[in-house]
């Protein structure tokens, strides 16, 4: 005998994709369970009211029936929690919006929850949306926080990481990252940090993920962003 449970969770909606002639499979983040993947049967058929739901970047919330036998669950009901209307707008924050839903897919491991993980990606995507904070550093603070929320903490005191300790040579560097490390993003002045610096930032965090994330190079979303961020 099997015990199901019922799970009612927000999440966010990282990618999906066709399953057969009629269903769709969504991969969703969720807050308490972590990355779960959803069939949605009939979901291509004009009567179905609830694929709209599961396009990539959607905020929901959703509650099924939990069967931990299965692969791919199954909703029984779903709705909005908030609705981005701003970011769809925005060619860069679109692209940077899927750029940290391919990096989220790719790092985290399924069933596996990171509530704290789950929050700040929700608050990178409303700051994204009400224009607060530029997004670069949204950027760079959520790849920190996916570092630090899997163990990988960045320690600036750090005297064997040789890339960082060619980066300590740089003042405005250091400052800028210890601001990120301490989560002060909002006292990041972006105009003060040159497009050279700017670079060595986003490669040092890119090299990170490369290092502790095997195939993370192989991520498509990066060699967009590089056009984006360093205008």
């Amino acid at each position: 005998y099997y015990f199901e449970m019922i799970i009612n969770t927000d999440a966010i909606v990282l990618k999906t994709f066709s399953y057969g002639e009629t269903s769709l499979i969504s991969r969703c983040f969720t807050k308490d369970k972590g990355k779960i993947s959803f069939i949605i049967k009939g979901a291509k058929s004009k009567k179905n009211l609830i694929s709209p739901y599961f396009q990539p970047l959607s905020f929901i919330n959703i509650i099924y029936k939990e069967n931990e036998k299965r692969e791919l669950q199954i909703v029984s009901k779903v709705s909005f929690v908030q609705i981005w209307t701003q970011i769809p707008l925005s060619l860069r924050k679109m692209t940077l919006s899927q750029s940290i839903l391919e990096i989220s897919d790719f790092t985290l491991e399924k069933n596996d929850p990171y509530p704290s993980l789950f929050n700040i990606l929700i608050k990178t995507l409303q700051i994204f949306e009400s224009g607060d904070i530029d997004e670069n550093i949204l950027f760079w603070n959520y790849e920190f926080k996916i570092l630090s929320e899997m163990g990988f903490m960045i320690n600036i005191d750090d005297n064997f990481d040789s890339e960082l300790i060619s980066l300590k040579r740089n003042d405005k560097i250091i400052n800028t990252m210890q601001q990120l490390i301490s989560g002060n993003i909002s006292d990041i002045n972006l105009d003060t940090i040159s497009l050279d610096n700017k670079k060595k930032i986003s490669k040092f965090l890119y090299q990170k993920l490369c290092f502790y994330f095997e195939g993370f190079e192989r991520l498509k979303s990066f060699r967009v962003i590089k056009d984006i961020f360093h205008n």
